[in-house]
């Protein structure tokens, strides 16, 4: 699909062939599925990132990115990146990379980030 990607945001294909915010909330948001970083444009023409540093922006991440930190795909937040695993009864835990540097999200600063999504997951069950 030519699905319009906002950049630093992490996303999933669906079996509809067409690109979804990722969120831990559930299984189904991508949990199993391929990942990408959407590159601020056309899925067709932009293209997605699948591997690789990218920048992300400070306004696309929660928690505090900490140097050779793993990141995870959020639980509150559709599309973000995540300094702090999920913990709720039925979200998943995937890392999605490594934080290269590190910042506050409070400080406006972009986070590098060494995008390489793990093939597991888990799901937590109370």
């Amino acid at each position: 699909a030519n699905d319009t990607l906002n950049g630093s945001e992490i996303y999933y294909l669906h079996t509809d062939q067409t690109w979804n915010q990722a969120q831990a909330d559930a299984v189904a948001n991508g949990a199993s599925q391929l990942l990408g970083v959407g590159l601020a444009g056309s899925a067709q023409t932009v293209g997605v990132l699948l591997e690789g540093f990218i920048r992300v922006a400070s306004t696309e991440y929660l928690g505090t990115a900490l140097a050779g930190a793993p990141v995870y795909i959020s639980e509150t937040t559709a599309g973000h990146f995540d300094f702090d695993r999920p913990t709720n009864n039925n979200e998943y835990v995937r890392i999605v990379g490594y934080c290269i540097d590190g910042h506050n999200p409070g400080d406006g600063t972009d986070v590098l980030i060494y995008f390489n999504p793990d093939n597991t997951w888990v799901e937590i069950t109370a």
